[in-house]
This record gives C-alpha cells, sequence and structure tokens, in this order.
C-alpha cells in the first residue's frame, strides 16, 4: 500500500498516469483536476462530491509530511497526529465535518476512513501515514458507502501511490534540520520490458527529541523511521493490467511528549494514609500501595501527609513551566511494525470493467508510557497491540445507453483479527485488560449516474453491510505479588484486599453468584490486611461477547449543469458505524460494556465554478447532518469508556477557491463553519450535557497559500511558498474538560526552492510552525481517581533544509 516518509513527491509531468485520481491537466488556466471518487476518472468540477483534492505537486508546494498535515488545507476536517491516552507516535484522531471518534482502542471503529490504494486502513493506530511518491489525496466529506468497500460515517481519506511507469526514473533527496534531523530517500523505476515496470522507494528518517526529561536529561519527541514500497506493473494485454505491491514501515521512537498541566486537590489515588508499616490505603479504604514494593510514599495534593513540596508527594510541584520539560520517568517508548501486500487486477472488457482488490495487512505496536509524568511511578501504561487484516473487494464498473448511464456495483469482504493487551501499573496494584478481537464485515453496493438530459442527471445508490464483531476479554488479571488492594463498591472503611491475606491463610472463597454486584470477588471480611501474600495472580472473570449489526445505507444526488462552468447539486446520504466494546475496564467486569451502532444522515448542496477563462476556481457546499446514538468516551473511574451519548446535529459550510492572476502566481484558500450541537443526551454518558460541545470540532477553519515563481529564466527557477491555517476553539475531550480546550489558533508555514537550469537538483529552504505556535492536539484528565491532567502540544518550529536530485 505504499507509503513512506517525508514530503511527497510530485510526479513528474511527462510519466504516464495508467489511473489518475487526482491528475492535473494544466492545458488551460488552472487545468483540470480528475479525481476517481465514483470510481471513474472525471473532472473534478463536474463531480456533484464535497472533495478537496491535491496532487502530489501540490503536496509538495505545501510541505504535507504526513495525512495529519493535509487537515490544514481542508475545510471543516480536523486531523491531529495523536490519539488521546495512546502515546503511539503512529496515530490519528480524524473529524470531517463534526464526524470522527478520539479513542483508538481496537474495539472501537475510527469515524473517518482512509484509504490507500484502495484498501481500507482499518484501526486509527498506523493510520498516520507519511507520504511519499504520492499521486494525490482526495478527501471526500460526509457518509461514503455506495461507492466504498468499507462504509464510512464521516467520510474518506483516499490515497494514492504513483504507480509503476513505462520510462526509467531516479530521484534521490536528503533533507537536515532542527533538531539533528537527517532524512534519505530514494526512487528507482524501471521498465523492464513493454509490458512490465518495477517501482522503489526507500527511506529512513531521524530526529533527535525536543522535550526534555528533567529527570534523566534525555529527550522525548524524537523520530527513528524506516519504510519502504516495491511495486510491480504488468500489462500482458491492452485490456488487462495486474498490479502487485508490498510495503514496510518501522519506527522506533519515543511515545508523543505530553506535558503535565495539572494535579487535582481531592483525587482517590492521591489521598492515603498508612493503615502499617506494609500498607497504605485511602481514607475511604477503596484503595491500597503495597510499601514493600519499594519507592516513595504518596500524600495527597493538600499535603494531607506531608508538606507539598515534599519529593515524596505526588503534587502540582512536578508541574513545570516549560511545556517542552518534564519530570517523566517511565520507559516512554513507541514501537511500531507495519507490512502489508496488494494485488490489484484490472480487466477491461469495453463498456464494463472488472477490478479486484486482495489485500493483506500485519502491524504490531508497543506502547511504554508514564502519564502521571511525575518522579513516581503510580500511573504507567503499556499497550500490546498486534492485528492483522485480510479483505477481498470486487468492482464492476461500466456505462450503458451510448454513456448515459454509468454505474458501478461491488462486493467488499473483510476479515479483521487481533489483540490488544494494556497492562495498567497504579503504583500499589498491575492490571492487565484487554483481549482478543475476531471481525468480520461483508457488504454489497450499487450506484448508478443516469443523464436525464444532457445537462440534469440522477446518481441513486444503495449499499447493505453486515457486520460481526466479537471480543474475548482473555486477559483481566491483578497480579497479587505486588497489589495491596483494589476498588470494590463497599461503604467507607471496609477494605479487601487479595494480597494482605495472612501468609500460609487459604485464599477466601469468591461470590459465585452472577447476580451479586460483587461476583468474583470475596465477601466483605473475607481477607484482613495485616500481611503480605507474595506470590500468584488472581484472574477476574470475564466472558466472551459478540455483537450483530445488519444496515441499508442509500444515498441520492440530483446535480445539474447551469453552463460549462457551473455545476450546482443536491445530495442525500446516510451513513452507519458499528458499536462494539471497552477492553479497558478497571476494576474488572465479567461482561465487556458495550455500546450500539451510530447513524449520520446527512442533506447537501453545492455548486462547483470556473470563472474568467479557468483563471479562478470556487467551489461552495452546505450540508445538515442528523446525528444519532452518537459514540463518545467518558471516564468511568480511570478507564475510558465508550458509551452512546444520545443524537446531534451539525451544520456547517465550506468555500474552497484557487486563483491563478498570472502565470508565475498561484493562490488557494478555504473556509469551513460547523455548528454542532447535542439535541438529546443518554444518562449513561455522564458527564456529557445537552450543552457540552463536540470534541474536535472548531467552529472555524480557515486556510491561504500562495505559490510564486519569483524568477524563471535562464539561470534556473527560484519559486517562494507560503501558507496560513486557522482553527477557531475546540475541546479535546467529549466532556468539555477547561484543561484541554485549546483556544483558536493560526499556523504558518514558508518555503523557498531553487531550481537549476538542467532541471536536475533542486534546493528548498523552509520553515515549518514559523511562529512557534504551541497547541494542544489530544490529552487525558481524571480529576476523580488518578488526580491527573496532561496535554499533548504540537511540535515547535523547525528549519530545514533539502536537496534532491532528479534524473
Amino acid at each position: 500500500m505504499g507509503l513512506v516518509s517525508t514530503p511527497a513527491w510530485a510526479q513528474d509531468p511527462t510519466d504516464e498516469v495508467p489511473d489518475a485520481a487526482a491528475e492535473e491537466d494544466s492545458s488551460s488556466g488552472l487545468g483540470v483536476i480528475l479525481v476517481t471518487a465514483r470510481k471513474r476518472s472525471e473532472n473534478l468540477q463536474q463531480t456533484p462530491i464535497a472533495i478537496t483534492a491535491m496532487t502530489g505537486e501540490m503536496l509538495e508546494e505545501k510541505q504535507i509530511a504526513n495525512v495529519s498535515d493535509v487537515a490544514r488545507f481542508a475545510p471543516n476536517v480536523n486531523i491531529s497526529p495523536v490519539a488521546n491516552l495512546s502515546g503511539s507516535s503512529a496515530s490519528i484522531t480524524a473529524f470531517i465535518r463534526g464526524v470522527g471518534q478520539t479513542d483508538f482502542n481496537i474495539t472501537v471503529d475510527p469515524g473517518v476512513g482512509v484509504y490507500v490504494d484502495g484498501v481500507y486502513v482499518a484501526r486509527s493506530v498506523g493510520a498516520l501515514l507519511d507520504m511519499a511518491d504520492v499521486e494525490s489525496i482526495q478527501v471526500l466529506r460526509g457518509p461514503q458507502g455506495t461507492l466504498f468497500g468499507k462504509n464510512t460515517i464521516g467520510g474518506a481519506i483516499v490515497v494514492n501511490s504513483v504507480e509503476p511507469q513505462h520510462n526509467f526514473d531516479l530521484k534521490l533527496e536528503a533533507t537536515t534540520g532542527r533538531f539533528n534531523r537527517a532524512d534519505i530517500r530514494g526512487m528507482i523505476n524501471v521498465p523492464l520490458s513493454d509490458t512490465l515496470a518495477i517501482r522503489a522507494v526507500a527511506s529512513y528518517e531521524t530526529r533527535d527529541g525536543y522535550q526534555k526529561r528533567l529527570f534523566d536529561g534525555e529527550y522525548q519527541g524524537d523520530k527513528d523511521s524506516f519504510g519502504g514500497r516495491l511495486a510491480l506493473r504488468w500489462e500482458p494485454t491492452p485490456e488487462f493490467t495486474v498490479n502487485l505491491s508490498g510495503d514496510i514501515n518501522i519506527r522506533r521512537e519515543g511515545v508523543t511528549p505530553s506535558s503535565l498541566i495539572n494535579l487535582f486537590d481531592s483525587p482517590d489515588l492521591l489521598q492515603i494514609v498508612e493503615i502499617n508499616d506494609r500498607v497504605v490505603a485511602f481514607p475511604s479504604a477503596t484503595y491500597a500501595w503495597n510499601k514493600l514494593r519499594g519507592g516513595a510514599g504518596f500524600c495527597g495534593a493538600d499535603g494531607e501527609l506531608a508538606p507539598v513540596d515534599d519529593p515524596r508527594c505526588a503534587t502540582t510541584q512536578w508541574i513545570t513551566d516549560d511545556i517542552d520539560e518534564t519530570w517523566s520517568n517511565g520507559t516512554n517508548q513507541s514501537d511500531f511494525d507495519l507490512w502489508g501486500v496488494n494485488m490489484t487486477l484490472d480487466y477491461d472488457f469495453g463498456d464494463v470493467s472488472l477490478k479486484s482488490i486482495s489485500a493483506y495487512r500485519d502491524q504490531k505496536s508497543e506502547i511504554f508510557w508514564d502519564f502521571d509524568l511525575t518522579p513516581h511511578p503510580y500511573l504507567q501504561s503499556t499497550n500490546d497491540i498486534d492485528l492483522w487484516q485480510a479483505s477481498q473487494e470486487l468492482q464492476l464498473t461500466g456505462s450503458l445507453f451510448d454513456d448515459r448511464l454509468q454505474f458501478a456495483v461491488g462486493a467488499y469482504y473483510l476479515k479483521e483479527k487481533g489483540q490488544d493487551f494494556n497492562e495498567l501499573l497504579f503504583g500499589f496494584a498491575d492490571f492487565i485488560s484487554g483481549g482478543k478481537i475476531d471481525n468480520d464485515s461483508y457488504a454489497g453496493y450499487f450506484q448508478f449516474t443516469y443523464e436525464v438530459t444532457d445537462r440534469f442527471s440522477v446518481t441513486p445508490g444503495i449499499r447493505y453491510t453486515e457486520e460481526t464483531k466479537r471480543f474475548d476479554p482473555s486477559f483481566q488479571t491483578i497480579f497479587n505479588d505486588y497489589t495491596a488492594g483494589l476498588p470494590l463498591p463497599y461503604p467507607d472503611g471496609v477494605f479487601i484486599a487479595f494480597s494482605q491475606c495472612i501468609v500460609g491463610q487459604p485464599e477466601p472463597i469468591l461470590i459465585t453468584d452472577p447476580t451479586n454486584p460483587l461476583f468474583g470477588f470475596p465477601p466483605p471480611g473475607g481477607c484482613v490486611p495485616t500481611d503480605v501474600n507474595p506470590g500468584g495472580n488472581h484472574n477476574l472473570p470475564a466472558v466472551e461477547v459478540s455483537t450483530e449489526a445488519k444496515e441499508w445505507t442509500p444515498a441520492l444526488t440530483l446535480d445539474y449543469e447551469v453552463s460549462n462552468d457551473v455545476l450546482v447539486y443536491a445530495s442525500y446520504s446516510k451513513g452507519f458505524k458499528n458499536g462494539g466494546f471497552t477492553q479497558r475496564v478497571f476494576p474488572g467486569e465479567v461482561v465487556a460494556p458495550e455500546f450500539t451502532p451510530e447513524f449520520v444522515e446527512s442533506y447537501e448542496v453545492g455548486a462547483k465554478t470556473e470563472l474568467f477563462n479557468s483563471n479562478v476556481r470556487l467551489n461552495m457546499a452546505a450540508f445538515q447532518s442528523d446525528y444519532s446514538d452518537i459514540q463518545v468516551v467518558v471516564n468511568e473511574g480511570i478507564a475510558p469508556k465508550a458509551r452512546n451519548a444520545g443524537t446531534g446535529r451539525i451544520r456547517g459550510f465550506e468555500v474552497e477557491g484557487d486563483v491563478a492572476p498570472s502565470d508565475w502566481l498561484r493562490l488557494t484558500f478555504g473556509v469551513g463553519y460547523l455548528d454542532a450541537f447535542y439535541r438529546s443526551i443518554d444518562p449513561n454518558a455522564f458527564p456529557i450535557t445537552v450543552d457540552s460541545e463536540f470534541a474536535f470540532v472548531p467552529e472555524w477553519t480557515a486556510s491561504a497559500a500562495f505559490n510564486a515563481d519569483i524568477y524563471d529564466g535562464s539561470k534556473g527557477r527560484l519559486a517562494a511558498r507560503g501558507d496560513w491555517s486557522y482553527q477557531s476553539g475546540t475541546y479535546k475531550d467529549a466532556i468539555n474538560s477547561p484543561e484541554l480546550y485549546q483556544p483558536g489558533f493560526s499556523v504558518f508555514g514558508a518555503s523557498l526552492a531553487y531550481t537549476e537550469p538542467s532541471e536536475h537538483f533542486v534546493v528548498t529552504a523552509g520553515v515549518t510552525n514559523l511562529t512557534d505556535e504551541r497547541y494542544i492536539l489530544g490529552g487525558f484528565v481524571d480529576r476523580f481517581v488518578a488526580g491527573t491532567a496532561l496535554a499533548n502540544y504540537s511540535r515547535p518550529r523547525e528549519w530545514f533544509l533539502r536537496l534532491a536530485y532528479k534524473y
């Protein structure tokens, strides 16, 4: 599937484009951008869908390094390069038109679909795709299902790699920059015969971190990534084409840097008192910590056991004045391995074409994260994720009745299996939750466009989806060798702890009545906390669960060509995202909490226009989405859980412009507006209320960019590029924690590129985040149990210098 790191290479204009996804034909004015959002190549301006499309050259001009950067130039799109509470350096949180998902958990589906070379990327971990040798990116807004293998409720991000060409091509690139950046990349394309070509891309990217650990002087936020792709294209006959590719991505990096922004006064986890010389417990006797494990004792944030500046205390003294400094002392490491293969077969029968897309993806992630961000080891997390997915899609496309009817029919199957074991160290206890998933998704879709007249067309579509999800929480374990207590729903003053049984005393008899809320635990008074039992683990009871969804999702579009330069359209579409289960459960629950599917019905009107001899392009869309059974993440204890919040409505509009006032200057801009609000709230979603704001949904987004050829003559070409993007204020969690509110902010970028006369060498110097704007990308707040609030901030200002060679 084919993406490796660093900014995209623009495709050489002389390269062949066998199946262009967003090729720009520059024959006149701004040129024609061809898109394949409807499974056929057509002019962007004649496609009645709200799309932001960028060619490889555009990606390079805007210095887009990964998929999250695309959001800066796409109205009403918000993609954060972090996922709340994950720590992973390879995850994203994506929202389009207010619909998305903040949870990276493998039991929760993303709200925005990512497709690479026609293959759906099932999880947000691993979806932070770096851009290299990319032909195009298309961002499709609103539910997508009647033309895509896997249904997506919020929208789709479609990435297409450059296919092997029938000409020799060689590109080399080296980049240096701030934080000892050292990137190298190479691409070679070789025609092996008239019918066979091969293309290989490889890159290695490294840089130091930017957040200093005051505990040991090390730095976090580093990058160490290798990626590669090998593609083969075989055309044994003019009608039959085989595209075979394999790719790999290996990362050995620190976790996404986090900053401690608050410690609260009265969290359960910090308000502790001594029971005896071995056990420390909370006043409510709900939690305890085994002092025999060693380490510092803790005290409440108000200094109940010691002064607030006592280094034994986990208090606000560990909040630093600089977000690029931290007292975190854990193993903060994010390891990621991904590989995959893709075989696409195309056969052209004339008026009808048949395509088969077969793919397999495998990924493994190990994330070690200290998220208390103090020198005390009382909140540390490990995620061990091992996943694979196999998919098969068949597409039949064609035309009938002298091309007045264009149709696409498809069948899709996705199999996904894997596991995610989450170890959570509280300092007093080590708890493992998680388990195994086994998912199946079957779908069929059909859509056609019929030209009622030469200017008026109607496009109905329908999709049927059937999905089964199975979750086996096979690992819910308390490690007794250093567990002092377990939080139980007992009255204050009653303390039960598995590991404080008198040495030699048998394990207490557990409650076996499944209707008893203490099922699987000892009865009150069954164990006396006077000594420590040094051995054995306690497996908490759990059962395998499953859920099934069967849904029909229709779509309808009407479009009318007012003139050759103006298209207007109106559309309706329905989308759904399946439910699932919460795998992070503390204390353990016999049955994993379940959440149900969510639904969106979207109504849209739009216009696509070209003015002044195609030197001005202006596209507009307005929409309303009715959102029901909204899936959100709320904290219950210290464990975030997915819940169905209720119903909501989202209204908004987008305007995108592209202007070429002269042959040496090009301007682009975009504006997006969203009004998202809840209409009703389910009590299970507490503390969310009807007055809460949607997470990761800014009211306004805007961007502007220019590309100017300052000099173009016998001594080469010098081009200046600049961009600006803006987001209004938004919360980074569903419960609207004040600590995770990010006020409105702007980000600027600039670069200067010199191309020598032979056009073989290009030197580019640039700066990202020019004004050093540090804004919140995500975070985590738990004010009642852990008593901690942390935030992930954007990278600081960075300069770079790049030398590129093209044969």
